[in-house]
């Protein structure tokens, strides 16, 4: 960490783990619960945590309690999925409407992928990471995460064009 303060650090990584589980769908107040959680972890468990692998931890406690809220709403059905659409949309009502269509299509198919795809679509594409720092966090080889992020990129586009062809 350097000259940075443990304030700031916190900081930093709680914006970029915030604007992850947005970009995965949780609500504004989910995503503050998870990023105030794993903070929280953080500081707790923070001497045994080896410092090369301090950014790897906190994503991963991070997902896990995304899964982990997910896994709470399928039991019980209270999920809004277009809670965040994954484009931006404009003030005409008939391309709002249009583009809530299309954002739900495309976050019904991230989710049809495997967890791991879905996880690699949103850093690389939606969050814009590089690779990295992709492979920093998730502690693999950045040729190794090319080619699964080429892979899920291939099966999300195979999978969109079939729901796009259905309707």
């Amino acid at each position: 960490m350097g000259k940075q303060t443990m304030d700031e650090f916190l900081q930093q990584v709680g914006t970029m783990l915030y604007r992850y589980l947005r970009k995965r769908g949780l609500t504004h107040e989910d995503a503050e619960d998870i990023v105030q959680d794993t903070c929280y972890k953080f500081l707790l468990y923070k001497d045994g945590i080896r410092s090369d692998i301090v950014m790897s931890w906190l994503y991963r406690v991070a997902s896990n309690r995304f899964y982990d809220l997910k896994r709470k709403e399928k039991r019980y059905s209270t999920a809004d999925v277009d809670a965040l659409p994954l484009i931006v949309l404009t003030n005409i009502p008939e391309i709002r409407v249009l583009e809530k269509e299309r954002a739900r299509d495309i976050r019904e198919t991230l989710e049809t992928l495997p967890r791991f795809q879905q996880e690699l679509l949103v850093l690389k594409y939606e969050l814009e990471l590089s690779y990295k720092e992709i492979s920093s966090l998730l502690m693999m080889n950045e040729n190794t995460l090319k080619t699964h992020v080429r892979r899920a990129k291939e099966k999300f586009i195979k999978q969109f064009q079939e729901v796009l062809h259905n309707e």
